[in-house]
């Protein structure tokens, strides 16, 4: 024992052993990734992919066309693409030295996985440590948050299990209130950053515990230097924001154009966490992922995995309840301590707690989250259950204290050291079989070598945009893949996923259904397509006769090269209609009648020969102006429309505008007068009375 207190005399050595001992419990519990840290992903192929795409965008990104960060290469021709998800620019910027060194993305976001785990455990024993001064309670609450269920039934979520920079950011923010000194300040304000661009339910979550620790001390500061050091953070926290806002921004520009791009509390109450959650354990759990357990149980990336265990609930409960005694001298049970660290986080957990439920609980309008959500806080949330992570670090944080307030009450009655520590070890185990995943599901993915040769070949041929085909909407794997392998070439593409799929992407895929045929080859050609790389392992066995004789007599495509099971087909190019030729009319559903409020409708036709497309994302600005048979002004409203159009030669189509407008008396002539788009310029006029 006394080899062990000197080898732990050493802060150096403390610090080597407890982040040596994270990183082997990171590699049992996501056995066997570390044999496949170069080629293969937990979680399936979908999200694990997208991140693995979104941190190498920005890693190839940022140090060569900054500007272009968020003008990313799927879903093409969408614009402000990487805002449609999680930046993740922390990663990316983390990635950045690996992917160059290695030119390998797996291998950079697999290390990610494992720097998230250890160092949020190595994080919050720092943390724990602070407040309550027992190494155990650290040990126990860093294995808590990193390795908890509701982190291990997520691992092929990055976004939602990368928290290594929360609890540094409370423990210096701790310090400085508490202690001052600009040290603290300056690395508080560099961990909100780091965990904060993240993603956004971090830069959430750390405005949420930070704001919460800042007003719980405001409320017992007295003297000046107290608020001196509150008055610090409060300018600190609007440098950060100044820091945060640009990548903000292409965000809001998408919310401006784009209908939908927010999530309603419609959206959010299936995804909010219910009470059967909270007895609900991931199927990998290594003792309670079994057919025998009491308990729901759930696959992998599930939202609804948060039960803690039993053994984390029994310790926060004894950080809670086992009061202080007047020879109690410990920095657990002192009452400066409990009150600020422990009841605190006590605070955290229920509001947390509440916030993950979502919009109602039990059929009751939860304010706590509607209000928020109204004011355009929550409007990015979709899924409310992962507030819950806070709760984690509070249970983290309370089963510190109860480690603590044990091994005190251990040796007050009597027991030697050597006993306690043998009860702490036991405690640690029984902790440790709780949290334990083991024997994961791997998927493989291509790395250099194994790509298919049909993505070096197209990473030679310049500025091309390109198709992957038949149309796989249904298959979110297979779409991982394709986003993945765009790693290769970096080419724009019409494929890919994301948190939202833009209307350029739902017109062209839709037409898709059709390919190959003379409209979907027009729609590519208008668009802007060069290849098409069509995999005939993606088509039925029993179509693929058909296939070939459809593709080979299909005008407008040129076979280019087969390599394998990829066949790539240029798009020929051909003549375009003329958008000024575009025919437009203004017409209501119905007969009109004064006083009634009409819908109207705006009838567009191309009469060329050939095709003509217009997928503007930005709205078109309109005037309506009624008038009287003087040609005065009777009233006037502004409005916009989005129009994504599509017309072969000689179709017509018809677009609903959002302006209703009431006939009033004297009202004889409609004008409606286009200030921007495709129609800028356009006057249209609809006589009342006209056929």
């Amino acid at each position: 024992m006394k080899d062990m207190d000197s080898l732990l005399a050493s802060k150096r050595k403390e610090y080597g052993l407890v982040i040596l001992f994270f990183t082997l419990v990171s590699i049992v519990f996501t056995w066997p990734l570390v044999l496949h840290l170069h080629n293969g992903v937990l979680g399936g192929t979908s999200d694990p992919l997208l991140n693995t795409w979104i941190m190498t965008w920005d890693a190839h990104t940022f140090f060569t066309h900054p500007a272009q960060l968020f003008q990313a290469n799927i879903l093409y021709p969408a614009r402000d693409v990487l805002a449609y998800s999680e930046h993740l620019f922390t990663m990316g910027i983390m990635a950045a030295p690996i992917y160059y060194l290695t030119g390998n993305s797996v291998l950079a976001y697999n290390l990610l996985i494992f720097f998230a785990f250890v160092f949020s455990a190595f994080g919050c024993y720092l943390l724990v440590k602070e407040l309550t001064g027992s190494r155990w309670g650290a040990l126990i609450g860093g294995l808590f948050f990193a390795f908890c269920p509701f982190k291990t039934s997520k691992l092929g979520l990055l976004h939602v299990l990368f928290s290594p920079f929360l609890p540094f950011m409370l423990l210096y923010l701790y310090r400085y209130l508490y202690a001052g000194k600009r040290k603290n300040l300056v690395l508080f304000a560099f961990f909100f950053l780091a965990q904060s661009l993240a993603s956004w339910h971090y830069l959430l979550f750390c405005s949420l515990a930070a704001g919460l620790l800042w007003l719980w001390t405001a409320a017992f500061s007295r003297t000046r230097s107290e608020w001196n050091r509150l008055l610090g953070v409060v300018l600190v926290a609007l440098i950060i924001a100044a820091a945060i806002l640009p990548l903000a921004l292409p965000y809001l520009r998408v919310h401006e154009r784009m209908p939908g791009f927010e999530r309603t509390l419609s959206n959010t109450e299936y995804f909010a966490a219910y009470p059967r959650d909270f007895l609900t354990v991931s199927e990998d759990s290594v003792i309670y992922g079994n057919s025998l357990s009491p308990l729901y149980i759930e696959g992998l990336k599930q939202e609804r995995v948060l039960f803690p265990g039993l053994t984390i609930i029994i310790l926060a409960l004894a950080g809670l309840l086992i009061r202080r005694k007047p020879e109690d001298d410990t920095q657990a049970f002192d009452p400066d301590s409990f009150r600020g660290g422990a009841l605190y986080f006590l605070v955290l957990i229920v509001i947390s707690l509440i916030l993950s439920m979502g919009p109602e609980i039990a059929g009751v309008t939860n304010l706590f989250y509607t209000i928020p959500y109204h004011l355009g806080l929550f409007k990015f949330i979709r899924f409310p259950g992962r507030f819950y992570v806070l709760a984690a670090l509070g249970l983290s944080v309370l089963a510190g204290y109860g480690a603590g307030k044990l091994c005190l009450r251990a040796t007050q009655s009597g027991r030697s050291r050597r006993f306690v520590r043998l009860a702490m070890a036991a405690v640690v185990l029984i902790l440790l079989a709780e949290l334990a995943t083991f024997n994961l599901h791997v998927s493989t993915v291509p790395v250099w070598g194994e790509v298919p040769e049909a993505y070096a070949w197209l990473k030679e041929q310049g500025d091309v945009r390109v198709i992957e085909l038949p149309d796989i909407s249904w298959d979110f794997e297979l779409k991982g893949m394709i986003v993945y392998l765009s790693t290769f070439h970096w080419k724009d593409i019409a494929n890919g996923y994301s948190g939202y799929r833009p209307p350029s992407y739902e017109k062209i895929f839709t037409e898709m259904e059709g390919f190959p045929s003379g409209r979907s080859v027009d729609v590519l050609r208008e668009v802007g397509i060069d290849y098409v790389f069509w995999h005939w392992d993606w088509v039925d066995p029993q179509a693929r006769g058909e296939y070939r004789s459809r593709l080979s007599s299909q005008e407008g495509l040129r076979l280019e090269r087969t390599w394998g099971e990829i066949a790539v087909y240029a798009v020929e190019p051909g003549p375009s209609a003329d958008a000024n030729d575009l025919e437009a009319t203004l017409d209501v559903a119905a007969e009109a009648r004064e006083g009634e409020e009409i819908p109207l409708f705006l009838h567009l036709r191309n009469p060329s020969e050939y095709a003509l497309l217009s997928f503007a994302e930005d709205p078109q600005d309109y005037t309506l102006v009624c008038r009287d048979e003087r040609d005065g002004m009777v009233s006037e409203t502004a409005g916009e429309i989005q129009l994504y159009i599509f017309l072969e030669g000689g179709e017509a189509a018809v677009f609903p505008l959002e302006a209703q407008v009431r006939l009033e008396p004297g009202v004889r002539t409609l004008e409606l007068r286009f200030t921007s788009g495709i129609l800028d310029g356009r006057v249209l006029y609809w006589q009342v009375g006209a056929d």
